[in-house]
C-alpha cells in the first residue's frame, strides 16, 4: 500500500515538473558574481540589469526564472534573492515590459 501511495506521489511530482518545465522560457542562475544563462533566451536588458545588481552585492545567490503566460512572460526570483533585489528586478521587468 505504502509502495503504490510513494509510486503514485512520484508519478505525479514528475507530471507537474515536467509540465513547469514545459512553460519554462528562460532560467537565469546567480552565484556571487557569475551569471549563466542554463536554459532559454532572456532578454539582454534582463542579464545587463542583473549583472549591476551582482556589481552592488557580489553575495547574490539564486535563480531567475521566465514563464510563459498569456502572451507575455512573467518573472520568478528564488528566495534566496533578498527581497530588495527581488523587487529591483520585478520593478526592472515591468518598466520593460
Amino acid at each position: 500500500m505504502f509502495g503504490t501511495i510513494s509510486l503514485i506521489s512520484l508519478a505525479l511530482f514528475g507530471l507537474l515538473y515536467a509540465l513547469r518545465r514545459r512553460q519554462e522560457s528562460f532560467l537565469i542562475t546567480i552565484e556571487g558574481v557569475h551569471l549563466n544563462v542554463k536554459r532559454g533566451q532572456p532578454p539582454q536588458t534582463l542579464i545587463r540589469h542583473c549583472q549591476q545588481l551582482m556589481q552592488d552585492a557580489r553575495t547574490l545567490k539564486g535563480t531567475i526564472r521566465g514563464f510563459r503566460k498569456g502572451d507575455g512572460v512573467v518573472l520568478s526570483c528564488s528566495r534566496s534573492i533578498p527581497a530588495s533585489y527581488r523587487q529591483d528586478i520585478h520593478l526592472f521587468w515591468q518598466q520593460q515590459s
